[in-house]
């Protein structure tokens, strides 16, 4: 059936202190394999799984919430005045590894 909803997944390893990172060079590498400057593996991912959907219609609805030069030059200090339609994500404790 249909289903659909914006939800946490966790915390960026980015915005993890090091002291909760794993210690062993091995289970780090892949982590900092997905760092880019200057965001680190800080990215969205969004799957859309499902029988003759519109890739075409998906992409431009998509598009239209992309930030257009202006506001893209307007920087993060006006984008954290934009209003947020996601609800508040509360962060729990850190789990040891």
């Amino acid at each position: 059936g249909a289903s659909a909803g914006p939800e946490p997944a966790g915390l960026w390893w980015g915005a993890v202190p090091d002291e909760h990172w794993p210690s062993d060079a091995a289970e780090r590498a892949p982590i900092l394999k997905l760092f880019e400057a200057p965001y680190g593996d800080r990215r969205q991912e969004l799957v859309f799984i499902g029988a003759e959907m519109d890739e075409d219609e998906i992409r431009a609805e998509l598009d239209e919430c992309l930030l257009n030069d202006a506001e893209l030059a307007e920087g993060p200090a006006a984008w954290a005045r934009y209003p947020d339609p996601f609800p508040v994500w509360v962060q729990g404790e850190v789990e040891e590894a």
